[in-house]
């Protein structure tokens, strides 16, 4: 334990937020992740935290998610739990293959844990060949794999864990034990904002990107080259509207304002400050890439991220809290295959070492600001080892002191004034992610129309709620997440007809004639191979670290690092592309860094699955020196590999003899990359999935090949 006085401060604020998954008809959700997160990453989140009394956190829920965490808490069904409460010999076609196709989206944590699960798993890859017993042994495995460890000692979870033989009871017992714990959400969190010990802060009630609705064009004091729609949308009032209705809901759940909010996605600027001041919001918080695009170069020192600010507007000033980014994204995605003992202790002596480094009259304030919910999934127990150690860590701590924004601004005599305030969001402090993108702009284009309707029709919010509801829904960011090519979803095509159908739902509750074009989908279809290229043919790559000629990989497959994430967004990494191909002897690998990042990679590691689990450990990465390749064992020996090469320059070029990896004609080959940094790993290539190859019959086949 360390002593003394604290030395610095330390705010967590987790965001909780799921899109609207519910149709505008009928008002039952397309998809189950509010459900499922409220078992697996809320309810636990809050409880967790409330085991430690000296504690303090901050916990930001959007309150369109609230509202579906109150439907779920009322029984208003979705379409997976519908099908999922029914016999399963009633499920049949296309709609049977749909429940074997959910059930098998499993967080990695518990295929991890239960070698029963992983056989089942194989056992279902055919998704139309799955008994009626398999597939009421796989609900009863994702019901129970979508709940926190912390609620596995539950009576229906011990039961179904006990059986070697599922039936619908188990299922059954798991689902009332789903609805159960889903209803304590929202109470429990208001009793731990009663209780002084956490802070509870909002979001604009839809979600919507605040500066865009008050001037699309707003997006290009950023990013003057971004190509925004000609018809801009503006609409100030509904960015106002947006805030007062957040305000006017958190209170109506948790008993008291909020006293900040977590603009979503981070995105402020100077108009949407002073709509927050003017609604008597105390502070807003972003990202660090905000900061040092508002202050000017000479001002732009680590030291003046390790504080609160304030900006002066019309309405009055409002407090910023600006982000840790790297001890954030570290949580989000390097610590999740670290011990967590070592990741927690890691992350406190992080912290401490910035109290030292930025000490002075005031202490030093640390902003860690994260996605409260999908990042676990990766995590060993979801997270649960590494929180536990975290916070028992931070509550030993005496140099550490935990707090809320709130607390801050209370105890500090003055904050400084922020000279300018820049107009951006969480990720690379722009709005590329939501607008400037060919989708993205044409989804623009249809509410901007729509709302204009409503307008020129005298449509006003008084005499038309449901339609101006309607517009408020499409105007949320997630649609404009999942348009375009920055995120991949296996749902897009559910997202984008979510989004027409709230739009139509605004010209239909307006009595006003629907515009044909809201029939035509607005995405790509799933399978465009945008991030993901098949190879042409077989290649011989020489293996030398450089671009050669432009034709030495032409042939190549090749999957796009970066542009097909998920949920969680990821910032621009080192790697940027993995190429792939082969000749009748050798698998090729290729992978592309981007400017400038090659000197932080020391070691590669490439992660097999499939046809056997094999893990390649690749070190050494001099220029121009082969780099030594070592296949390490079940028992943790480390093997050479007869005939591997690996050479690393400007990109590294890697050869795998076919024969060591046990490839044999016809068989699937599924492998991950990951980087290695001097802090451990740094990112995993391709992200959130795994390269998926078919090896070919013969190697002419190769076009066969698929990822």
């Amino acid at each position: 334990m360390s002593a003394g006085p604290a030395a610095v401060e330390l705010l967590f604020l987790w965001h909780h937020h799921q899109p609207d998954y519910r149709r505008a008809l009928d008002g039952r959700s397309r998809l189950p992740w509010v459900r499922l997160h409220a078992t697996k990453d809320y309810l636990d989140m809050a409880l967790r935290v409330g085991r430690h009394a000296r504690l303090r956190v901050t916990f930001n829920l959007v309150p369109s998610l609230l509202d579906q965490l109150d439907d779920v808490a009322a029984g208003v069904p979705d379409e997976l739990f519908e099908r999922l409460a029914r016999p399963v010999a009633s499920l049949a076609g296309a709609e049977r293959a749909e429940v074997v196709w959910r059930c098998r989206m499993l967080p990695p944590w518990a295929i991890e844990s239960w070698s029963r699960l992983r056989e089942l798993l194989e056992a279902t890859r055919d998704l139309g060949a799955v008994d009626d017993a398999r597939l009421l042994a796989l609900e009863c495995w994702f019901l129970i794999a979508w709940l926190d460890p912390m609620f596995h000692d539950e009576s229906e979870v011990r039961g179904a864990l006990a059986t070697t033989r599922f039936d619908a009871s188990h299922r059954d017992a798991l689902l009332a034990l789903h609805a159960r714990l889903a209803a304590r959400v929202i109470e429990t969190y208001r009793r731990l904002g009663e209780s002084g010990r956490v802070e509870l802060s909002a979001s604009p009630y839809y979600h919507p990107i605040l500066p865009l609705l008050v001037d699309s064009r707003a997006a290009l004091r950023a990013r003057p080259d971004l190509v925004v729609p000609i018809d801009p949308f503006r609409a100030p009032e509904d960015a106002a509207l947006q805030v007062s209705r957040a305000i006017e809901r958190h209170t109506r759940a948790f008993g008291a304002r909020p006293r900040g909010m977590w603009p979503s996605e981070g995105s402020v600027s100077p108009e949407v400050a002073e709509i927050a001041a003017r609604q008597g919001l105390a502070w807003l918080a972003t990202d660090e890439g905000v900061l040092w695009r508002s202050l000017p170069e000479g001002d732009r020192k680590r030291a003046a991220l390790y504080r609160p600010w304030r900006w002066e507007t019309a309405a009055g000033p409002i407090a910023l809290f600006f982000r840790d980014h790297e001890l954030s994204d570290r949580i989000g995605f390097v610590y999740q295959r670290w011990d967590p003992r070592d990741a927690a202790n890691d992350l406190i002596a992080r912290v401490r070492q910035l109290g030292a480094e930025h000490a002075g009259e005031e202490l030093p304030l640390v902003s860690v600001m994260l996605d409260g919910e999908n990042c676990w999934e990766g995590y060993a127990l979801d997270g649960a080892p590494f929180l536990d150690a975290l916070y028992e860590g931070l509550e030993a701590a005496t140099d550490i002191r935990t707090v809320t924004p709130s607390e801050v601004l209370a105890e500090r005599s003055s904050v400084a004034r922020l000279p300018a305030l820049h107009t951006g969001s969480w990720i690379d402090a722009d709005f590329h992610i939501w607008i400037g993108h060919a989708e993205k702009n044409r989804a623009w284009e249809l509410v901007t129309r729509a709302r204009r309707a409503l307008v020129d029709a005298g449509r006003t919010l008084e005499t038309h709620p449901a339609a101006w509801e309607s517009l408020l829904r499409a105007e949320g960011s997630d649609w404009f997440w999942w348009f375009g090519e920055d995120h991949y979803t296996a749902d897009k095509a559910v997202f984008d007809e979510l989004f027409r159908e709230h739009l139509r739902a605004v010209y239909e509750s307006a009595g006003l004639p629907q515009p044909a074009t809201l029939g035509l989908p607005i995405a790509r279809p799933a399978s465009d191979p945008i991030t993901h290229l098949k190879p042409l043919g077989p290649l011989t790559p020489v293996i030398d670290g450089r671009r050669s000629h432009f034709y030495e990989w032409h042939a190549a497959g090749c999957v796009r690092v970066g542009a097909g994430g998920g949920s969680m967004h990821r910032a621009a990494g080192i790697a940027t592309a993995l190429h792939y191909g082969f000749d009748s002897e050798r698998l090729y690998l290729r992978l592309d860094f981007a400017a400038g990042r090659r000197a932080e990679v020391i070691a590669l590691r490439l992660e097999l699955i499939e046809p056997r689990p094999l893990r390649i450990q690749i070190a050494e990465l001099s220029p121009d020196t082969d780099a030594v390749l070592r296949l390490i064992g079940a028992d943790a020996v480390e093997h050479p590999i007869e005939g591997a090469v690996c050479r690393v320059g400007e990109i590294a070029e890697i050869a795998l003899p076919i024969a060591s990896l046990g490839l044999i004609p016809g068989s699937t080959l599924e492998l991950m990359v990951e980087v290695i940094g001097s802090a451990g790993v740094i990112e995993s290539v391709p992200g959130e999935d795994l390269v998926r190859i078919m090896f070919p019959e013969a190697p002419e086949e190769a076009s066969h090949w698929s990822t």
